[in-house]
């Protein structure tokens, strides 16, 4: 269902700031409703140009919407002049609709804690803060304007920093299963003694496994994003900014760097290094270190050369 909003225009404006490039026509007593579909925009939707379409011009010329964010290559033509639109030029409109959709359109849970959430007497607990139904937090420290839905477990010894969103189903902070076997074959399980801390604004998507470390913290970075079904194993160190798409598979004491993208599917081998703005192709198994900036596809995955 379409959110129905009754936004001013300028209040928009105000908010783009210094990412707006120019705006063209009247924006005087304009208001915006709704984000939609192509199929469904109207008068009242915020619209927007993907830079990447090559008929950019007609697209924003044939949209039904009033305001239309758009890059530097839409011209305000007279035909948008005669139509009464508004346009607002950016250099990234896709960026620019995300982060006016989550600041104006996207519904926040009211802060509170369920009755049904379980939490552990000692754990500290900051303002703000979301727990869904169901969810139960051990002895962790939960700091300010977190978001934690309903069915998530947080074992003992987890640290969720500042605006931190965990979807529902996940679990965070189970034992990893580092083992060795003795002379007669017997597993013996190496202790996790160590915890997890999940830096700000991170959001971590449903029914996703993260491992505590062994004898020091797994550690995802700020800014990381984590899609469902995900399994984060012991020790794993996640930098900044790092895409981590559904149903990944990432091994013991692997290191991730800030701005690498892990495509659907992906299993990362253990003790490995993915280099700093480096990407992996969907469901690539992952079984050397890849450097930073370089492109992986394939199973073993390699280098994909342009």
């Amino acid at each position: 269902m379409t959110v129905e909003k009754n936004i001013d225009l300028k209040d928009i404006i105000t908010f783009l700031d210094n990412s707006l490039i120019a705006v063209y026509g009247e924006p005087e007593s304009v208001v915006v409703r709704h984000l939609r579909d192509p199929e469904h925009v109207d008068e009242f939707t915020l619209d927007w140009v993907n830079p990447h379409k090559p008929d950019k011009q007609k697209i924003a010329e044939t949209s039904r919407a009033k305001v239309i964010i758009v890059d530097k290559e839409v011209v305000f033509s007279e035909i948008l002049k005669n139509q009464g639109k508004v346009l607002l030029v950016v250099d990234n409109p896709k960026l620019a609709i995300a982060k006016v959709g989550n600041d104006f359109f996207v519904e926040k849970p009211i802060p509170g804690i369920h009755p049904s959430a379980i939490i552990h007497p000692d754990a500290q607990i900051g303002e703000n803060v979301y727990i869904g139904a169901n969810t139960t937090v051990g002895k962790c420290i939960i700091r300010n304007d977190v978001s934690i839905h309903s069915n998530v477990t947080l074992y003992d010894n987890v640290t969720v920093e500042n605006e931190v969103i965990i979807h529902a189903g996940s679990v965070i902070g189970t034992d990893g299963l580092g083992c060795e076997r003795d002379k007669d074959s017997v597993l013996v399980k190496f202790p996790h003694l160590g915890g997890v801390t999940i830096s700000e604004n991170v959001e971590i998507g449903a029914n996703c496994q993260i491992a505590k470390g062994a004898l020091s913290n797994t550690v995802i970075g700020k800014g990381t994003k984590i899609n469902a079904g995900c399994y984060i194993a012991h020790n794993v160190v996640i930098g900044e900014n790092v895409w981590i798409s559904p149903h990944v598979k990432i091994t013991g004491s692997v290191k991730i760097k800030d701005n690498a993208t892990i495509f659907t599917g992906c299993v990362i081998r253990e003790q490995k290094t993915i280099g700093k703005g480096a990407t992996i192709g969907m469901g690539s198994v992952v079984t050397k270190d890849v450097p930073a900036g370089e492109t992986w596809v394939g199973n073993p995955a390699r280098k994909l050369e342009k």
